[in-house]
């Protein structure tokens, strides 16, 4: 700590000091702010005392002190910088990115499968489920009856699924990913050709695809579905 007694005023404050740069300093301590320039000295050293009478200017206040210039210099807050306004372009790819990254995960999740008895189960088609099923379906081409796999819950253990429960799972999960594939780059086509970001970015998945945008490919799951 170091005693700072302001020019001209016999009252000495106890206080921390900095030097900020060339031209400004920053005491801190319980004192009041006065423009006359000061002296500091140690506590225990009444013999050294260091010169800031030139220190005048009330550069800024900062919680718990102030900070003095030589200069006549003050703190300039700085200008808030212009936010960023994305390109059309910019928000397209940011758009078709988002939908993306929603259709992976809605693939991912799964699909409910009605079995042959009757029952319901739920599959998850990650990347390796996806592969695992094309390879199944070398099994049930060759007739077996007894093929491994598993539900998607991961407190169950894998399970014989019948030849024709085997293709009533490996159907459905590629109707599925075909479909959400589908939708998507139809989707991705529709995006690319707006020219308004406000109507870009309320785009969400699973929306509607204007007909013009609509592949034979997707109007013909459509239609399979309506009909």
């Amino acid at each position: 700590m170091l005693r700072l007694q302001y020019t001209e005023d016999n009252t000495t404050y106890l206080v921390e000091f900095k030097k900020i740069s060339g031209q400004v300093v920053q005491v801190m301590g319980d004192l009041p702010v006065k423009t006359k320039g000061f002296t500091l000295s140690r506590v225990k050293e009444d013999a050294w005392r260091a010169d800031y009478t030139a220190y005048k200017t009330v550069y800024r206040e900062v919680p718990g002190g102030v900070q003095f210039s030589s200069d006549e210099s003050v703190y300039v807050v700085p200008p808030k910088p212009e936010p960023y306004v994305p390109t059309l372009e910019e928000v397209k790819a940011a758009k078709v990115e988002e939908m993306n990254q929603v259709q992976q995960n809605v693939i991912q999740i799964g699909i409910d499968v009605t079995l042959s008895d009757g029952n319901i189960e739920h599959f998850s088609l990650t990347a390796n489920d996806q592969i695992s099923l094309m390879g199944l379906q070398a099994q049930v081409a060759a007739g077996a009856e007894q093929i491994p796999w598993h539900a998607s819950d991961h407190n169950e253990h894998c399970k014989y699924y019948t030849n024709a429960d085997m293709q009533l799972i490996i159907m459905a999960a590629m109707q599925y990913v075909s479909y959400h594939v589908t939708y998507f780059r139809d989707l991705r086509i529709y995006i690319n050709s707006l020219d308004d970001k406000e109507a870009i970015q309320k785009i969400s998945y699973g929306a509607p695809i204007p007909e013009k945008y609509r592949s034979e490919v997707l109007k013909d799951m459509y239609t399979a579905v309506e009909g």
